[in-house]
Formats: structure tokens, C-alpha cells, sequence
């Protein structure tokens, strides 16, 4: 049978798999590092909004042959995500797979060419996530740019949708935002004086509102329909029914917006995108995150009860709680490292549905605010990682509340 196969490399054996299995081909450049993972796995890999366990099969089969390697394939094996290390991609062709041998094999011009097997993963508790799956129209939207299009003394202009905060009707020179009143910035400090209609509420780091004349669309435009020109007042230029629309440069408006804008206090304002509040935490010098949700208590390191015998490794003592008393866990053994008590160690109380547990950490680093689709839950229940979370481009792993699984 004639499949569409990957062949490639590691040290002096050649592989080959369908390429209804491969997801990406990447360099890899954003990979943590866990001390914990079966050594083999070199850490968790992140390409685009994608998290893999990364497999050296070199390391996995004791191959030293002084190669590094930098490319990795992802690919979909046993109905899981992995990514794995190569040394070379030999060629993407049509191969003959034999399915009556003892072992499944691929066959080009009479040569065979084993097919990758990774059965022994099963042997290990490896995390692997629940990644998004990919959005066929994604593409054509990357191709694509969206501007909100306004008139100015008969001109058309326009500004980049990712500016646009807010649009209303104009009815005076201030306007509420969050709380706060904003005095409108003179149309005419920005490029003219335009007939006061709307009023265009612009945020990038500060918030500036100006007034402006009837708005015409919200325009979606092929990148290849636009003009693109030195920057100045307007760095791009377009066609909307046959008239030209000057759109203002993102560099110039952000000056602008910075010189002429007021601070809007973070809490008061309401994004557009519902995100999800992640606390994250020290343990035994590793970042690790939790959902906000299912923090129900902080505690000081000093209300803990330590001297309690129990036989698993993970419990450190226990603590009573509004909820009730529950099991302290230490992730030293697992991290193989000593928790750093100090000052700002703390007692973090987490619940869900069924559990109730507490966790000793060294301190809190941050909180957060992540967009639901950036939290990529695990596969794996019986492992302290249950997902991880993507912060611009930082992966941290989110701790898996059922874990242990005998508490």
C-alpha cells in the first residue's frame, strides 16, 4: 500500500512515518527544562501556541555519536502529541508499507526502511497536552489586515482595529471610560480638524479619545491590496470603492497615544477577551502555575502543621482549613530538590470538585491573566503537571490538582 511518508535521520538510522502523523517541522528555541521528566524527554517544547515533551531518541536508545541535534518533528502517535529530535529530514515521498511483515516496515526501490516505533513511551508517566486544534482559515486571516475607516473634511482615513477600544456617538468634549473622565484630544493635533460625529477611543499602553467624523466600515483587506510606503503621518494606503484611504502609521499613533493619553488603571478595565486569572508560584526554585479558581486560601508558612506521619513521600504535614483539614504536599521528591523556606514561604490551599490539598511553596511570584485557549490541559492524571500555560512566549506548568492520585 502507497502511503505518504517522512523519511529522516537519527545518527546512522533511517525512519520513516505517515505524514498523517506529522503535525510541524521546527527548530527548536523555546524548550524548559524539567528536572523530573525520564531524562530522554529534554524538557517541553513550545512552537507557535503548540506544547510538546520533546524526545531525544538518541538519549531513549543510548546513542552517543557526538551530533546535536536542532530540528524536531511533532507528530501524533497512539492518539497522544509528542515532538521528537532529529538529525536530518531525507525527503517526503510515496512509500510502500508492508503490513505483512513481523514488523512494520516502508519499502522504496527494494530498500526497507523502518517505521518509527515508540511503543516503549508507554512505560513512562510523560505529560502530553490537549493542544488547539489547527484552524484551517487561519491563514487566510494572517493574509489579511482590518481597519476601522472614518470620515475628515472628505478624506478617508484610517486606523488599525487592534488600536480600537471603544466607538461612540459624540456628545461633548469628555467622555467616561472605566470610571475615569477623559478629555477629547483635537482631531487636528493628530493630522486635521475633523467634523465632530463619533468619537474613537484608541488604547495602546495609555488611552486617547478623539473626535471624528462618520464612520464608514469595518474593512478586512488583502495584505497584497495595500500600499506600502516610508513612515510618516501615513505609512499605507488602499482602495475602498474606488476612493483612497490613507490608513495612519502604528508607530506615529503610538506616539501620539503616549504623549496625549491618560493611565487607565488596569482593574477597571474590562477587556474584550475573557481571560483566565493564573497565580504563579516558586516550588523548590521551579515555576510552576495554578488556576486562581481553584486557589481557596494562602496561608502563612507558620500555620502549618509539619510533624505529621503518613506514608506517601509527597506529604509534608497537614493544615486546617475553612474547608476542612487536608494534606500538605512537598514536590521535593519529585524535583529532587529542597524547598527554600523563608519569609515568604506559603501555604497554598487548592481545591476542585472532588480534592482538597494543600501545597508548600517557597513564594509567590506573580499573578497573571492568560487567555483560556493559552491553557493546554495534560493527558496524563497521574503526573504533578496537568497542562501548561503560554504567557507571550513563556511556558510554565500548570500544577495538576488530582496529583497524587492515592490522596
Amino acid at each position: 500500500m502507497k502511503v505518504a511518508a517522512l523519511e529522516f535521520r537519527v545518527a546512522d538510522k533511517f525512519f520513516a512515518i505517515e505524514m498523517s502523523n506529522i503535525k510541524h517541522f521546527f527548530e527548536v528555541e523555546n524548550l524548559i527544562h524539567l528536572d523530573f521528566l525520564p531524562d530522554f524527554v529534554e524538557g517541553i517544547v513550545r512552537y507557535n501556541n503548540n506544547v510538546y515533551p520533546l524526545i531525544s531518541l538518541k538519549k531513549a536508545w543510548n546513542i552517543d555519536d557526538g551530533g546535536k541535534e536542532d530540528t524536531a518533528v511533532a507528530i501524533v502517535f497512539k492518539d497522544r502529541e509528542y515532538a521528537i529530535l532529529i538529525d536530518e529530514i531525507i525527503k517526503i515521498d510515496e512509500l510502500d508499507k508492508k503490513e505483512n511483515f513481523m514488523v512494520d516496515v516502508f519499502e522504496e526501490n527494494g530498500k526497507l526502511i523502518g517505521h518509527l516505533n515508540l511503543d516503549f513511551l508507554d512505560d513512562f508517566k510523560i505529560p502530553t497536552f490537549l493542544n488547539q486544534p489547527e484552524k484551517k482559515e487561519e491563514k487566510k486571516i494572517s493574509e489579511k489586515e482590518s481597519f476601522l475607516l472614518f470620515e475628515c473634511n472628505g478624506e478617508i482615513l484610517a486606523v488599525d482595529t487592534s488600536l480600537v477600544k471603544k466607538i461612540e456617538d459624540y456628545e461633548k468634549d469628555t467622555i467616561v471610560i472605566n470610571g475615569m473622565v477623559l478629555n477629547l484630544t483635537s482631531s487636528g493635533k493628530i493630522y486635521k480638524e475633523c467634523e465632530k460625529v463619533n468619537v474613537l477611543v484608541l488604547e495602546d499602553k495609555k488611552v486617547m479619545a478623539l473626535g471624528i467624523g462618520n464612520i464608514i466600515d469595518i474593512y478586512l483587506i488583502d495584505k497584497g491590496e495595500i500600499t506600502v510606503t516610508s513612515e510618516g503621518i501615513f505609512n499605507r494606503y488602499f482602495l475602498y470603492k474606488n476612493k483612497e484611504v490613507k490608513v495612519f502609521s502604528l508607530n506615529y499613533l503610538s506616539k501620539l497615544i503616549s504623549k496625549y493619553g491618560s493611565v487607565i488603571k488596569k482593574d477597571n478595565v474590562k477587556k474584550f477577551d475573557e481571560k483566565i486569572e493564573v497565580l504563579l508560584l516558586n516550588i523548590c526554585g521551579n515555576k510552576f502555575a495554578i488556576r486562581m479558581s481553584n486557589v481557596i486560601d494562602i496561608n502563612e508558612y507558620d500555620d502549618a502543621s509539619l510533624n505529621f506521619a503518613n506514608n506517601s513521600p509527597h506529604v509534608k504535614g497537614i493544615i486546617t482549613t475553612r474547608e476542612g483539614a487536608t494534606y500538605i504536599l512537598s514536590f521535593e521528591k519529585i524535583l529532587k530538590k529542597e524547598p527554600e523556606i523563608s519569609e515568604d514561604s506559603k501555604i497554598i490551599v487548592i481545591k476542585d470538585d472532588k480534592h482538597l490539598k494543600a501545597l508548600l511553596v517557597d513564594g509567590i511570584d506573580d499573578i497573571i491573566y492568560v487567555k483560556n485557549e493559552n491553557i493546554l490541559l495534560s493527558n496524563e492524571s497521574d503526573n504533578i503537571i496537568g497542562g501548561m500555560v503560554i504567557n507571550e512566549r513563556e511556558m510554565v506548568p500548570l500544577i495538576n490538582i488530582k496529583w497524587p492520585k492515592d490522596l
